[in-house]
Parts: structure tokens; C-alpha cells; sequence
């Protein structure tokens, strides 16, 4: 027996350290120690009041080596790096399934794997074709690794808009045939230019209800509309354009995984290994314990 400490959502804007007892791992576990963890936009939505769901044991973009192996378990071993979960020193997790890195990270904050899965998975969804047109609103930390991993297709165009030059600057570096600054002038005079040309697939990567209305007016008649952003709450669009253009709404949040026989962290893990996906761009500010408490 163990004692773990964890960093609890107890209410809307606040964050309690607790500690809390933790046996040794069961049959087919592992018991994993932290080492580096993300806060996805989940996280914020829980800690703004957005998503009142209190207390919340939060996290799930971990990374951490294992310190104890269960019985029975044959694919892992004490010292393995492997993906981990929530915002704890300690945590017993299953180990069937959970690949471990072939290394040791040099700095584990940036093989956070758990955004790169989301990617991977809408990568699959997309069904993207040799010359395909792409365009992708919102170049945030996950916009901007889906820019990453798009950018290795052969496509036609991939064209990126965003409110933020920085950004922007980031997503050509990525790959991008062509970035937008939305929200200015000329930008907002490219993007209505665009309704004229339309694209094969379009990316809503913003979560944003403006971005979302003008994707449809984007998107080619039968072409693929791809909700990647968390859009909260009620949505207001114009739903003529999306039925009588036949358009292809593809909703690629991480429940779709249940469909496919894909390991999915695996191959994240391999990609991130790889260099295909890189976080050191993208990771911009850290936090120790000290912070929360």
C-alpha cells in the first residue's frame, strides 16, 4: 500500500491537492509514476464552470515510468515508460494494450500522447485522397497538430486560418500551403474569396459557433465537414447548406475509436517517436505541484 497525492477540480476555480491511499497493482496492472501531464480543454471547461462536474480526478494526457508490475502482467516491465492518465504521483493502470516507449524521454512533457491519438484518430476519419483541397480553422495546440500531421499527405492545399500571426507563422513551419489571419481585413476578404473556390474536406479545429457557421459555405457539395473543436452547448447554422449540399459531417471526438480495431495509442506513441508529431513547439508553459497547491 502506497499513498498518492492528486490534483482534484473541487469546484469552479478551484484546485485541491489530496492525498489518498493506493494498493499495489492488481492482476494486469501496472502502477505508474507521473513524470508529466497536459491540461485539455476538458479540464478548463471543468475548471470555468463550463462543465460543472465536481470533484473531477482530472487528467488523462500522461506520461510516466512504472514503478510496480501486477501479476500476471507480460508486456510491460519496472521502468518502462508508458502513457498514464490523470493529474496523480502514483496511478494503478491496466497494463493490456498500453505500449510502452522504446526509450526513455528526454524531456517527458513532450511526448504527451494523448492529444496526438485524438489526431491520429481524425486522421482516419478524414479519408483524405491524393489532391485533396484542406482547409483548417483554428491553429490552437491541436489545430496545430493536425496541421502537423496533414501536412505529410500529398494534398492539393492545405490551407490554415486562425485570429493569431504567431500561429499562423507556426502552421506554414508545419506544412501549410497557405495560412489566413482571420478577423482582419484582408483575411476576412480571403475567406469570403474562398466560398467561391470550396474544399474537399474542411477542419473546424476552433470550437468556435462563427467559425462553425461558415464552414458549410466552404465546404464542396458532398465534401466532408469534420467537427474537431469542442463546440459546447447549442449551435446555430444554417442547415440548408448542409443538407442540400449533401455535405458529410464528420464528428471526429474520441468516442469513434469504440468503432475501429485500431490501437491508435499505439501508433501515437510510434509517431511521436518518429518526430512525425512534435510538442516542442507547441508546449508553451509548465507548472510544478507547487503551482496547484
Amino acid at each position: 500500500m502506497s499513498v498518492t497525492k492528486a490534483a482534484v477540480i473541487t469546484a469552479k476555480g478551484q484546485v485541491e491537492i489530496r492525498e489518498m491511499p493506493l494498493p499495489d497493482p492488481g492482476p494486469g496492472e501496472v502502477q505508474v509514476q507521473m513524470a508529466a501531464n497536459g491540461i485539455c480543454m476538458f479540464e478548463v471547461s471543468v475548471y470555468t464552470g463550463v462543465e460543472p462536474i465536481y470533484p473531477c480526478n482530472a487528467g488523462h494526457e500522461g506520461i510516466g515510468r512504472v514503478v510496480k508490475v501486477g501479476p500476471g502482467v507480460k508486456n510491460l516491465r519496472e521502468g518502462d515508460w508508458v502513457p498514464a492518465g490523470r493529474w496523480t504521483q502514483l496511478e494503478n493502470l491496466p497494463a493490456d494494450g498500453r505500449p510502452a516507449f522504446s526509450s526513455a524521454p528526454k524531456d517527458p512533457a513532450l511526448w504527451l500522447w494523448e492529444p496526438v491519438d485524438c489526431v491520429v484518430r481524425a486522421l482516419y476519419e478524414y479519408d483524405i485522397s491524393p489532391g485533396d483541397r484542406v482547409l483548417l480553422i483554428g491553429a490552437g495546440f491541436m489545430g496545430l497538430l493536425n496541421v502537423q500531421g496533414l501536412g505529410r499527405y500529398p494534398l492539393a492545399e492545405l490551407v490554415v486560418a486562425d485570429l493569431d500571426a504567431a500561429k499562423l507563422e507556426l502552421a506554414a513551419r508545419f506544412g501549410a500551403t497557405e495560412t489566413i489571419r482571420a478577423g482582419t481585413e484582408e483575411g476576412n476578404a480571403r475567406l469570403e474569396e474562398l466560398k467561391g473556390k470550396k474544399f474537399d474536406l474542411v477542419i473546424e479545429a476552433s470550437g468556435s459557433e462563427q467559425a462553425l457557421r461558415m464552414c458549410g459555405d466552404l465546404v464542396r457539395n458532398g465534401g466532408r465537414l469534420a467537427l474537431f473543436g469542442w463546440q459546447h452547448g447549442m449551435r446555430s447554422v444554417n442547415m440548408t447548406r448542409w443538407h442540400i449540399g449533401g455535405l458529410k459531417v464528420l464528428n471526429t471526438a474520441p468516442a469513434i475509436a469504440t468503432d475501429r480495431n485500431i490501437n491508435t495509442m499505439e501508433r501515437a506513441v510510434r509517431l511521436i517517436e518518429r518526430g512525425v508529431f512534435d510538442l516542442a513547439p507547441l508546449v508553451t508553459h509548465r507548472h510544478s505541484w507547487k503551482d496547484v497547491a
